[in-house]
């Protein structure tokens, strides 16, 4: 298999990218929710067993999402420096614009979700560090609870516009699989 893309067929490159994103945001989602739920249960009652469940479940939650923020950013300088394999059924404009759409709005939020959760950890003086040796601060980013908030909407924001548009995304490779019974699915197995 070729590493670059070709006009018909994604290159191993891209697959790895493609795949490894999707293993890590698919961890990650469940984890980031599944964290809230244990600080809701520290704040109801705080136990030092629940505090340092919490502290693990963020501190993980925050260095995957660092690792998908730096994923995702040589995710697309890779995929602009490659030729983007045409669309089977490209002759259907719909499907086409939902298509295009969909992937600028996956590629947005791959970059969007995890830097405003890094924002948010940055801006505030909160706990579970990141494990990654340059993660604690961001340049440019005071500390601010009003900084802090504002990213953490928009972090929860964009992780349903993520989730929204992963649903499609699934969605209409299972249906150009399983209705259509072209080769889209194939070409990024």
């Amino acid at each position: 298999m070729p590493r670059t893309n070709s006009a018909t067929s994604f290159g191993s490159i891209a697959k790895s990218f493609h795949w490894l994103t999707a293993l890590l945001i698919l961890s990650n989602l469940p984890l980031g929710w599944y964290a809230t739920d244990v600080a809701e249960a520290v704040a109801a009652e705080p136990t030092e067993a629940l505090i340092s469940q919490a502290t693990f479940l963020f501190s993980l939650h925050k260095t995957l999402g660092v690792a998908i923020f730096f994923v995702a950013l040589a995710r697309i300088l890779w995929a602009l420096s490659q030729p983007k394999p045409g669309l089977l059924n490209g002759d259907r404009g719909i499907e086409a614009w939902a298509a295009e759409t969909a992937h600028w709005l996956l590629y947005g939020s791959l970059v969007l979700v995890p830097l405003s959760g890094w924002v948010h950890h940055a801006a505030t003086s909160g706990f579970a560090p990141i494990w990654w040796p340059l993660g604690q601060s961001l340049p440019l980013v005071p500390k601010s609870e009003a900084l802090s908030d504002l990213a953490a909407t928009l972090h929860f924001l964009f992780v349903l516009v993520l989730a929204g548009t992963i649903a499609a995304h699934v969605g209409g490779a299972l249906k150009h699989h399983l209705l259509d019974g072209d080769a889209t699915l194939r070409r990024m197995l």
